[in-house]
């Protein structure tokens, strides 16, 4: 199954590409993605990430997503930003993105997590879209960073992570993101303040709010794999900091263990199966993105030893890891 996103999450990107010296449309077309006129025409989320990653190589600008993210507002999401705009403050309307970002795209993820004095919002791709992240990472954050700016102009993240490595400049990542800068992290990440989080949001839909709750709710549950991309949702979350397996994912999600695996199988998938996937994901994004040693993400990965890694990225990719990291020292220095 293609996992698909609504185009105007590339609202702007041909004019920014162009600014910088680009050929928008001969790039839309080298990552096999068409230059539709309608926000709402679907694309294969892979394409859309694809074209952000040659357009920052092509132009020469590392910074290309983080640039593109300040030209974007919440209009970029369609039929839900009415929902959005019912959000009394901005905690409700990050609890309604979480929790309707499906019927958005199953291409990426998004969750929150509570923390002393605020919350930590996440987001990823899902397990197989693109190899590589970096630039839809850096726009997916820093889309959201920029938006609450817009509502407290003097409000900055108290931190935020990123899983691959530093650019060679940071001048715009700074600028945007802030100086509270975490890379080659666990997860991509930004710290949300309890003071930002009780912000006044929007209110002016209220009295449709619970219509348009009960509307999306239906939505997001009759969607293929909905369970599936709750279960990998878990499974990230649960990866680099605790004892990832059924029972815990289970537990993660309040469900008896049999239910997880039941519902899974409707969907034709099993826990095991998602925790594969994830892992293969992981690991090709770490590899290629950051500057973790092999040791360092099969730590993370929960790997007994590095050389479990090696035979399942082998698996995977038909390839040892040390490879991948030859291709991307080689791919830099042409």
């Amino acid at each position: 199954m293609t996992a698909w996103v609504r185009s105007g999450v590339l609202a702007g990107a041909d004019e920014l590409i162009a600014e910088l010296g680009g050929d928008p449309l001969a790039l839309r077309h080298e990552a096999g993605l068409e230059a539709p006129s309608d926000p709402d025409f679907p694309i294969p989320t892979a394409a859309g990430a694809r074209f952000l990653e040659i357009a920052a190589a092509k132009c020469h600008c590392e910074a290309l997503g983080l640039l593109l993210s300040q030209r974007q507002d919440f209009t970029i999401f369609g039929s839900l930003w009415p929902l959005f705009r019912s959000a009394s403050t901005v905690r409700e309307m990050l609890h309604d993105l979480v929790e309707f970002f499906p019927v958005h795209t199953q291409g990426a993820l998004g969750a929150m997590e509570r923390a002393p004095d605020g919350a930590i919002l996440i987001y990823d791709l899902a397990a197989g879209v693109a190899q590589t992240h970096r630039q839809v990472i850096e726009l997916g954050l820093g889309f959201m960073i920029g938006n609450l700016r817009r509502l407290q102009p003097n409000w900055r993240p108290g931190d935020v992570q990123l899983r691959h490595g530093p650019p060679t400049r940071l001048t715009w990542h700074r600028r945007i993101l802030g100086e509270n800068l975490q890379f080659n992290a666990d997860r991509n990440a930004i710290f949300v303040d309890d003071e930002i989080l009780s912000h006044s949001f929007g209110a002016d839909a209220a009295a449709n709010r619970s219509q348009l709750t009960a509307r999306f709710g239906t939505a997001r549950e009759m969607l293929p794999g909905a369970f599936r991309t709750r279960a990998e949702i878990v499974v990230r979350g649960l990866l680099p900091f605790t004892r990832c397996d059924l029972a815990a994912a289970a537990r993660a999600m309040r469900l008896n263990p049999r239910t997880v695996q039941r519902r899974l199988s409707e969907e034709q998938t099993s826990f095991d199966q998602i925790l594969d996937k994830v892992r293969a994901d992981l690991s090709m994004s770490y590899l290629r993105d950051s500057e973790l040693s092999v040791a360092a993400v099969a730590e993370i990965l929960q790997f007994s030893e590095t050389s479990a890694l090696s035979r399942a990225f082998r698996r995977w990719y038909g390839m040892a890891p040390t490879q991948v990291r030859r291709r991307v020292l080689t791919d830099r220095l042409s």
